[in-house]
């Protein structure tokens, strides 16, 4: 089976990403606090971007932190199928701009851009931005972690080297193969149970 997801095939754009990722790492902690972008919105975001991207990972922790953040089971199985018509116009402009920046590798066109800083406004749209920002990084992080293992198992792919495999795995290899499937473990635990929980009570 040929490996057709997205990855980092050097590392200038990686450590310029990570060092992004660090940075909107803190807005996504300011953002907490201030809420200009509610959190089933934020999780929202994060599944519309894994859906383009792939990453197994991403999509597997943000699908189950969106049903912790009360977005219905049919609305993710949209955002994977990247299906947006359903959607009200005040997410539907965010999550279309996160497709969009997703399938342009990153570099989004400029028309897009302004559609979503004059929709949302300055502060919101940023915040916006960021997390599209955290989520990308972490599917072509993810990504590359799943390109390495193939090569391992002596299906190297196609355009990648080694190296940069080696130096992204020993980064963030650890993250993806095992504290987050814990996180997705436990969350998927609770939100199994909530499930059952309502159920019981119709």
């Amino acid at each position: 089976m040929t490996f057709r997801k997205r990855t980092y095939d050097n590392l200038v754009d990686f450590f310029r990403d990570f060092f992004e990722f660090i940075l909107n790492s803190l807005a996504y902690v300011r953002n907490a606090s201030n809420r200009r972008v509610a959190q089933d919105l934020r999780e929202k975001l994060m599944v519309a971007v894994s859906a383009v991207l792939s990453c197994k990972y991403c999509t597997w922790l943000h699908s189950e932190m969106a049903l912790t953040h009360g977005v219905d089971e049919t609305e993710i199985q949209k955002l994977l199928s990247s299906e947006l018509g359903d959607f009200p116009e005040e997410e539907s402009v965010a999550l279309a701009f996160a497709q969009h920046y997703s399938e342009a590798g990153g570099k989004p066109n400029e028309d897009a851009k302004v559609r979503l800083f004059n929709y949302y406004g300055d502060k919101k749209a940023k915040d916006i931005l960021s997390y599209i920002q955290i989520i990308y990084f972490g599917n072509l992080a993810g990504n590359t972690v799943d390109a390495f293992l193939d090569r391992m198992r002596g299906q190297p792919v196609e355009g990648s080297n080694l190296f940069t495999e080696i130096v992204i795995f020993s980064f963030v290899g650890l993250y993806y193969l095992g504290i987050l499937p814990a996180l997705a473990h436990v969350l998927g635990y609770f939100n199994t149970r909530r499930q059952r929980s309502i159920k019981g009570t119709l």
